[in-house]
């Protein structure tokens, strides 16, 4: 009640308020306009917008104020960076808020993955709210280190953290009534559920729409989009590392429907973050190709907000979180200063300290693993597709030498292998990847979406075997050996996703692990780690590997090796 009074006061002009921001040029996202004024802040809320006086007072004249924005759907394993390191690097492009999904860390450490991110983000700067992974394992023929029921996921629903349920990426286990996640999602019933459904069918997307899933990430078209929009989803523009949709779908975006869009990065490795940026690289994009500035930053802060229930913040107005971008610039988004919660944001070094024991349970491998036996004359060889997650399933006819596949025909096809790294199963499968250009070399890495076992692709089996050991001497990361010997390597001690070392040395140190993977061949078309990882999804079209062997999203079932293959 004192508080309230004192804001009160401070609203009434009364008393000066704790900080000012003068003058500034107000985004205001009820109105679509530009206003001139001040902004009060009293007790990390904004108190009054109009002609202020304050203890502490920031000139803000020539410059833009807009609501801090809001990351709607965020991995933050995929930044190789813990929460904490993650908050103090994108605050400085202005995101105060983010809505994470933490399935990537589940799905190798279960519920204490979970407790681990929300620690974690306790000790950040900015306001990391989670969402509950319904897909751990991210379908029934994963091999993954975790399983999360309804049951285990109950206890942290009503977590002050939780907003709902992440991502169902299962389509079929929705369509099908499956009872194993319909319960998931009746435990977040008056919460929120996010989606994952590319290129589902009419009915289909009645269906799934019709158990409570609020937001879709995975569009990819215009006509994708408005179909979602038109049954009432959220559309998220996404613009990661890997998957970059947001000018594909920013034709969809128009002043009718403009409020059920959000941005959103999803999987953004640390070094396009820290080059590129966060949602503020989301705006800039979205401006640039033809999108009126002021929806833009409402797409960024206010639409997200309400999609989240978030009431408190996401605009410039009396009883809003204090939560605010000043900026030079309305179309290049120069970020001077960030508020949060009322402050000035002062980027301070320090370094995480957490301890989790090594996630990588596997013996060391032989390269007699990656021999495959000849059972026909063509194998299905996964193809990769430029700028993009999802791959082509081609015919490749095979070379045979003493009953052995030495080779597969075709424009630049490597071997891929996927190793089981939970439980010591001894599971593995080899198959076919073509596109990526590597030569000379091998790459390895506990990233490898969602199960996150170990996957390796090169095109010899001696420096795949180095590079597989390496990872699991080290406890997880990344590795690149070429002629018998380990290039470089980046450790990610954390799950085999994530480390404690600061920002700016990791990403220093994935720059140059790409800079050796472009010198032995990978394309620019390919970012080498995000697609490597998205090898193993089978939850991405269309042809996918995992460690029990190929996987085709289209009949949704796993496929043989050889296309031809004898009975």
């Amino acid at each position: 009640m004192r508080n309230l009074k004192k804001n009160i006061s401070a609203a009434l002009g009364k008393v000066k308020a704790e900080v000012v921001l003068k003058n500034a040029f107000i985004i205001n996202v009820f109105t679509q306009s530009i206003e001139k004024n001040d902004i009060a802040i009293n007790g990390g809320v904004i108190v009054g917008v109009g002609k202020y006086d304050g203890i502490e007072e920031i000139d803000c004249t020539g410059l833009f104020a807009a609501p801090g924005f809001i990351d709607s759907h965020v991995h933050i394993e995929s930044t190789f960076v813990t929460p904490e390191a993650f908050s103090k690097l994108v605050i400085k492009k202005g995101v105060t808020t983010a809505i994470a999904d933490p399935h990537e860390i589940a799905n190798v450490l279960g519920i204490q993955g979970i407790e681990f991110m929300i620690e974690s983000s306790s000790k950040g700067e900015m306001d990391i709210f989670y969402m509950l992974p319904s897909c751990v394992p991210a379908t029934e023929f994963e091999d993954n280190g975790a399983a999360l029921e309804a049951e285990e996921l109950e206890k942290y629903i009503n977590h002050s953290n939780v907003l709902g349920l992440g991502e169902v990426m299962n389509v079929p286990a929705v369509v099908n009534g499956c009872d194993n996640m319909l319960n998931k999602i009746m435990l977040a019933k008056g919460k929120y559920v996010d989606g994952h459904c590319p290129g589902i069918l009419d009915k289909e997307l009645n269906a799934y729409k019709a158990v409570g899933i609020n937001t879709d990430h995975e569009c990819t078209n215009y006509s994708e989009a408005i179909k979602k929009v038109q049954r009432g989803m959220y559309v998220m523009l996404r613009e990661g590392s890997a998957a970059r949709n947001l000018a594909d779908l920013l034709p969809a975006v128009d002043k009718d429907n403009y409020h059920r869009f959000l941005f959103c990065t999803d999987d953004r490795h640390i070094e396009d973050l820290m080059q590129e940026g966060s949602i503020d690289n989301c705006i800039r994009k979205a401006i640039k190709e033809g999108l009126d500035p002021i929806m833009a930053y409402t797409i960024a802060s206010f639409n997200a907000a309400n999609c989240y229930g978030l009431r408190d913040r996401g605009a410039i107005a009396p009883g809003y979180k204090a939560d605010v971008v000043i900026f030079d610039d309305l179309n290049k988004l120069k970020i001077t200063t960030v508020v949060k919660d009322g402050k000035v944001f002062i980027e301070k070094s320090s370094k995480s300290s957490y301890y989790i024991k090594s996630s990588v349970n596997l013996d060391f491998i032989n390269k007699d693993y990656l021999k495959v036996e000849n059972a026909g004359n063509y194998v299905n060889v996964i193809k990769l597709i430029p700028r993009s997650i999802e791959t082509k399933q081609e015919k490749r006819k095979v070379i045979v030498k003493n009953n052995i596949v030495t080779s597969v025909e075709g424009d630049d096809v490597l071997k891929i292998a996927v190793f089981e790294r939970h439980k010591r199963t001894g599971k593995r499968a080899v198959g076919y990847l073509e596109g990526l250009g590597l030569s000379d070399c091998a790459i390895a890495q506990t990233i490898a979406h969602d199960s996150h076992n170990i996957v390796v692709v090169g095109d010899n089996d001696k420096d795949m075997e180095i590079a597989v050991n390496s990872l699991i001497t080290i406890g997880g990361g990344i590795a690149i050996v070429s002629q018998g010997k380990l290039l470089d390597h980046l450790s990610l001690p954390i799950a085999g996703l994530m480390t404690i070392e600061e920002t700016s040395v990791v990403c220093d140190k994935v720059k140059k692990l790409r800079m050796i993977a472009r010198q032995y061949g990978v394309k620019k078309d390919f970012d080498p780690f995000i697609t490597l990882a998205f090898m193993a999804l089978p939850v991405i079209p269309s042809l996918k590997i995992t460690a029990s062997g190929l996987f085709n999203y289209n009949k949704f079932s796993f496929c043989d090796l050889f296309e031809d293959k004898v009975k």
